[in-house]
C-alpha cells in the first residue's frame, strides 16, 4: 500500500491487518510499521508478488490540489505504479479516486450512480487527474488481463487530521451563491477503509463510489459548524475572483471549486452496499468527526462580507500593479 503513513492510511492498514492481511505499508514518510519509500524513484515491483493486491492511496497533499506541478506529479507516480504491477505480475490494483470525476454540473442527477458518465470540471484540476489515473487504468487492466478496482469517494474525514480538500471546499464556500448551494457528502476514513477489505477479499473490479447515506444542505453544514447563518449571496463570478484572491494572499481556497459549491456532485452508494459494504457514519458524524473549525466559523455574516471583499478588493490591487508593470514593460520595448 502505498501513501500509508496518511490518516487514510493508517486506516486502511489497520482494517486490512484485522481481516487477516499481510501488509507491506510504504510512505515517503515512514511510521510505525511503514516503509520509507520514495514511489518517483524506488522501485516498487520488488516490494511485490504476482498475484499480490497493489492499494495506491499516495498523492500529493490536498492543499496543492488543482495546481499543475501537483497534476504532474500524482499522474507520474501513478504510471510508477502501473508499470510495478505490470512487473512484479500483481493480481489486483485498487486506485483511489474521487467523486469530483463525475463534475458539478447543473443537469446532474442526484445522486450519480456508477454508470454516470466521468467529465470533471476543466476548472480544477484534481477531479482531471483523477479521471486521467482511472483512465491509464483501465489501459493497464486491459492490457494485462488483471482486475482494476477504483474506489470514487466523496470528501473523506478522519479523525484528527483535517482533510485539505475539506478546507478548500469549506474556506471556499465562505459566501453562498446566489445561484444556489451545492449539498456537500462525506465518507468517514474508517467506512473507506472497509470498503477497501470488502473489494480486496472479493477481488471485485470496477468503479464504486463510497459515501456516507444521503446529502447535507449548505444551512444544515453551517449549523453543524455552529455558524451564524449567512444570509450573503452572490454571483457565480463573484464566488470565484474572491476565492482567487484570498488564494493568492494565502488562503485555503481555489477559483476552479466554484461549480462544485453550485452544481450537485452528490454519489449513491448503493453498488458497494450490494457487496456487503455498509457505512457505520452518517454525513454529519463524519464532518463533526474529522473537520476542524473555519476560521469564518462564529463570524456574522457582515462581517464575513467586509472581509472577503476586502480579500478581492486586495487581488484586484495586486492585478492592477501587474497590469501597470506589464503596460510599463512594452512601452519601454
Amino acid at each position: 500500500m502505498t501513501g500509508a503513513s496518511g490518516a487514510v492510511g493508517r486506516h486502511v492498514t489497520d482494517r486490512l491487518l484485522g481481516a487477516g492481511y499481510d501488509v507491506i505499508g510504504l510512505d515517503r514518510l515512514p511510521s510505525d510499521g511503514v516503509v520509507a519509500f520514495e514511489l518517483e524513484t524506488d522501485d516498487l515491483a520488488i516490494h511485490c508478488r504476482p498475484d499480490d493486491v497493489i492499494v495506491h492511496l499516495a498523492g500529493t497533499p490536498a492543499r496543492f490540489a488543482g495546481e499543475g506541478s501537483a497534476a504532474k506529479q500524482d499522474l507520474l507516480l501513478a504510471e510508477r505504479v502501473f508499470d510495478a504491477a505490470t512487473s512484479a505480475g500483481v493480481g489486483q490494483l485498487v486506485l483511489a479516486s474521487s467523486a469530483m470525476v463525475y463534475g458539478a454540473w447543473p443537469e446532474n442527477p442526484m445522486p450519480l450512480t456508477e454508470a454516470a458518465p466521468v467529465r470533471p470540471n476543466p476548472e480544477f484540476r484534481f477531479g482531471q487527474v483523477r479521471a486521467e489515473i482511472e483512465a491509464m487504468g483501465e489501459v493497464w487492466a486491459e492490457d494485462t488481463g488483471q482486475t482494476l478496482t477504483v474506489l470514487r469517494a466523496a470528501t473523506i474525514l478522519a479523525r484528527g487530521r483535517e482533510n485539505g480538500l475539506a478546507a478548500m471546499l469549506r474556506d471556499s464556500a465562505a459566501l453562498r451563491l446566489k445561484e444556489g448551494d451545492a449539498p456537500s457528502q462525506f465518507v468517514h476514513a474508517e467506512d473507506y477503509a472497509a470498503a477497501v477489505v470488502v473489494v480486496v477479499e472479493g477481488r471485485h473490479g470496477g468503479a464504486f463510489n463510497v459515501a456516507a447515506d444521503g446529502w447535507i444542505g449548505a444551512s444544515e453544514m453551517e449549523a453543524l459548524r455552529g455558524a451564524p447563518p449567512n444570509q450573503l449571496r452572490v454571483p457565480a463570478v463573484v464566488q470565484s475572483a474572491v476565492s482567487d484572491a484570498r488564494r493568492r494572499l494565502g488562503g485555503t481556497t481555489h477559483p476552479g471549486l466554484t461549480p462544485y459549491l453550485q452544481h450537485t456532485w452528490v454519489v449513491a452508494n448503493d453498488k458497494l452496499r450490494s457487496l456487503g459494504w455498509a457505512p457505520e457514519f452518517s454525513n454529519e458524524e463524519a464532518y463533526v468527526t474529522g473537520n476542524a473549525p473555519s476560521r469564518f466559523d462564529g463570524v456574522t455574516a457582515k462581517r464575513r462580507q467586509e472581509l472577503a471583499l476586502g480579500a478581492a478588493g486586495a487581488g484586484l490591487a495586486v492585478g492592477a500593479i501587474g497590469l501597470f508593470a506589464l503596460i510599463r514593460w512594452l512601452i519601454r520595448r
